[in-house]
C-alpha cells in the first residue's frame, strides 16, 4: 500500500509539473535568437519585420527597407528592387555591393521577409 502511494505521488508530481517543463521557452523564439536584420523598426507606425501599413511605390518600400536596415548596425542597403503583383523583391546588399538576400515588401501589409 506505501509503495503504491509513493508510486502515484510521483505520478502526480510529474503530471503538474510537465506543463510548467514545457512552456519553459520564450514563446516563437527557438534555438535562433533574433532576427537576420533586427527584430524592429523604430516608431510608433511600425511592427515586427516591417510597416504595419499598406507599401505601393518602389520608392515606399526602398525607404522601408533601408530604416529596417539601418538598426541592424551592419551597413546593409536595398539594392535593385523590382514590382511584383502583390510585393516588391530587393536585393540586400553588403558594403562591398554584393547581394547576401533577397526580401520582399508585402504590398498590403509592408511586413518585410527573406526568400532565400
Amino acid at each position: 500500500m506505501l509503495k503504491r502511494i509513493a508510486y502515484l505521488t510521483v505520478f502526480f508530481l510529474v503530471i503538474l509539473t510537465l506543463p510548467v517543463v514545457s512552456v519553459a521557452q520564450p514563446m516563437g523564439r527557438g534555438m535562433y535568437r533574433g532576427s537576420p536584420y533586427g527584430h524592429y523598426c523604430p516608431g510608433m507606425q511600425w511592427g515586427p519585420y516591417g510597416v504595419r501599413k499598406p507599401v505601393s511605390t518602389v520608392e515606399q518600400a526602398k525607404q522601408v527597407i533601408d530604416v529596417y536596415l539601418a538598426e541592424t548596425g551592419q551597413k546593409l542597403a536595398a539594392g535593385n528592387i523590382t514590382e511584383k503583383n502583390w510585393y516588391f523583391e530587393a536585393e540586400i546588399l553588403d558594403r562591398n555591393k554584393t547581394v547576401i538576400d533577397r526580401v520582399i515588401v508585402d504590398k498590403r501589409s509592408g511586413r518585410i521577409r527573406s526568400i532565400y
